[in-house]
């Protein structure tokens, strides 16, 4: 039952416990004297097993108990497997020039929009998505979750983890200014890659690649298309869903409006992608929206995960500390009861 004790030499007290037990045991009970024995029947006193010694035993066996507490008994380094919801995750975030751009309802004044930009109550598509990815990351406790940006580049910015707060903390860091406007173009194909590769390592699993994007594949990858990596992650057993956010009409503000430019959206291109992987195409055109696409991925991407975890050394000493405590209560019972001596 114990398999280390935290005070092992608190168990030599077991040893003068066991020796005055025996000498208890084998010495003969006191006597008193009495001016008549006509009413006493003759009967040899018993001379290995009598009443007193049940007093003896439980005084003993709470004793006992008491420094096999005292020793810390703990049962040594237990692997437990435990079973949770997870599926590990790849979250691939467009970082184009585009995510700066706004989507308010197309009934908004112009001036509302201004007013409301202002106050922070409306947020360009990398705020939203920063919001809503925070949001995800959140309610997926048993999944391993990492994170790929990618503009004219693809980057793996954080691992598949479980230390969602870390990968959080990155998240919110992520500020329209982190790249220059001639490094922020859209590479789909290489965010898909650098996806795959941080989770070739996870094969026992199901592994699911989110793709975030508001625009078309505009910037050439060395490697791959939007497709070919697609095919890749297919051969990898990896399923991709793609989400296209943003309105057919955004609001743009600075360098984008001086510039006008304009912002292609080519949905067939993640449909076909998302296809390819056996996973799911999602059209948010606005902050609502986005957040049902999260809901409905969170809904799908639900497996059981059986990993073990670790349990150090437990105390065990309360079930000593206890079974002393019970029998030195019925000892106690008894010797003002039934086994009452004469004092």
């Amino acid at each position: 039952m114990f398999e280390i004790f935290a005070n092992p030499h608190a168990l030599w007290l077991l040893i003068p416990l066991v020796a005055g037990l025996i000498w208890r045991w084998m010495s003969i009970p006191a006597s008193i004297a009495v001016s008549s024995t006509d009413h006493y029947t003759s009967a040899a006193p018993p001379q290995y097993f009598a009443p007193r010694h049940i007093l003896l035993l439980l005084e003993v066996i709470a004793a006992a108990a008491f420094v096999i507490a005292l020793a810390r008994p703990q049962s040594d380094v237990e692997i437990v497997p435990i079973t949770k919801e997870g599926t590990d995750i790849m979250l691939v975030l467009d970082y184009s020039n585009s995510m700066d751009a706004f989507d308010p309802p197309s009934s908004m004044a112009n001036s509302t929009v201004l007013k409301a930009i202002r106050e922070g109550r409306l947020k360009d598509r990398l705020g939203v998505a920063r919001d809503q990815i925070n949001r995800f990351v959140a309610r997926r406790s048993g999944d391993r979750i990492g994170l790929v940006v990618f503009g004219h580049n693809g980057f793996l910015a954080v691992p598949p983890t479980i230390d969602h707060d870390y990968l959080i903390s990155y998240v919110e860091q992520l500020e329209n200014s982190l790249l220059s406007q001639s490094e922020r173009g859209t590479n789909i194909a290489g965010g898909i890659s650098q996806a795959i590769t941080g989770l070739k390592d996870y094969k026992e699993t199901r592994r699911t690649i989110v793709l975030i994007t508001d625009g078309d594949h505009t910037v050439p990858d060395a490697v791959f298309t939007p497709v070919t990596a697609a095919e890749a992650a297919r051969k990898q057993d990896i399923t991709i869903h793609t989400v296209g956010i943003g309105s057919d009409d955004p609001y743009l503000l600075g360098p984008l409006s001086r510039m006008g430019a304009t912002i292609r959206f080519d949905t067939r291109n993640l449909e076909k992608i998302a296809a390819i992987t056996g996973g799911r195409f999602f059209r948010a055109k606005d902050n609502k929206g986005f957040e049902e696409v999260m809901n409905t991925i969170d809904s799908l991407e639900k497996t059981s995960r059986q990993s073990p975890a670790l349990i150090y050394q437990r105390d065990l000493y309360p079930f000593p500390l206890k079974a002393g405590l019970i029998a030195l209560a019925l000892a106690l019972l008894l010797r003002h009861t039934l086994l009452r001596e004469i004092s």
